[in-house]
């Protein structure tokens, strides 16, 4: 694989585009099949992967690219470079309409993000705040999932029976494997803190190379679901990215 640096680039922010160039881009690469936290190298510099995006010509085609930070200095010209990957990447939605509009802090999604960076090492973590609108949350979904590349994606809120709870709706359709066997260990996890966890309707299940996981919208009750799915996590991420080992060794 190669990559090209249309100038010399100093660390920072950087933006590499597939297949071509562009007038926006610092440099391209020859591969297609990257995903967020992918780290690229090529002997000088190195640039992680944190966010895909399209960059449209004049002429109205779009083509794909990625926004990374780069560390060391890239030389301009044409190189030799590989992929790799440190960790899992995260991304955590939360739903709220208050915290979309400023009015709250989200507190949920950190919780997410430092519960499971305890348990397993993480490469990349990003987190989003948006109302509690159906079409919102499943753009954000295939983006994070189908687009992004991202490991794990878990929701936060909107997973009970009041008027705006819509989370397990609109996550559902989208699985293309449901893990009830994750629901279950939550709501077991919850019946023994509150009998008010019946109420609860979360989802869980794989989306392309995503494992997706709903949570409650508390950072309390999001640490609670979560210690319960914890010790499954890697090896669940592992099997559905083509792990061939042995479950039993």
């Amino acid at each position: 694989m190669r990559i090209t640096w249309k100038n010399a680039q100093s660390a920072g922010t950087v933006v590499i585009g597939v297949g071509s160039g562009h007038v926006l881009a610092h440099g391209w690469i020859d591969a297609a099949e990257l995903r967020v936290g992918d780290v690229i190298a090529d002997g000088n510099c190195r640039v992680q992967l944190e966010s895909r995006i399209r960059l449209c010509r004049e002429d109205g085609l779009c083509l794909p690219a990625w926004v990374g930070q780069q560390t060391g200095e890239a030389a301009a010209g044409d190189r030799q470079c590989s992929v790799s990957r440190r960790g899992f990447s995260l991304a955590w939605i939360t739903l709220s309409d208050k915290g979309s509009r400023g009015e709250r802090v989200d507190a949920s999604g950190p919780a997410i993000r430092d519960t499971v960076g305890e348990a397993m090492e993480l490469g990349l973590a990003r987190g989003m705040i948006i109302p509690d609108e159906p079409l919102v949350l499943k753009a954000a979904l295939v983006d994070c999932c189908l687009h992004q590349g991202f490991d794990l994606v878990f929701t936060t809120g909107g997973t009970g029976v009041g008027p705006r709870d819509i989370t397990p709706e609109v996550t559902l359709p989208l699985l293309d494997k449901r893990l009830p066997g994750f629901e279950r260990a939550m709501t077991q996890a919850s019946l023994a803190k509150t009998p008010h966890a019946v109420i609860s309707r979360a989802v869980a299940g794989t989306m392309g190379l995503s494992l997706v996981v709903n949570l409650p919208g508390s950072p309390k009750a999001v640490r609670e679901n979560l210690l319960a799915i914890l010790p499954a996590l890697k090896h669940t991420v592992e099997k559905l990215q083509g792990d061939q080992r042995d479950c039993g060794q």
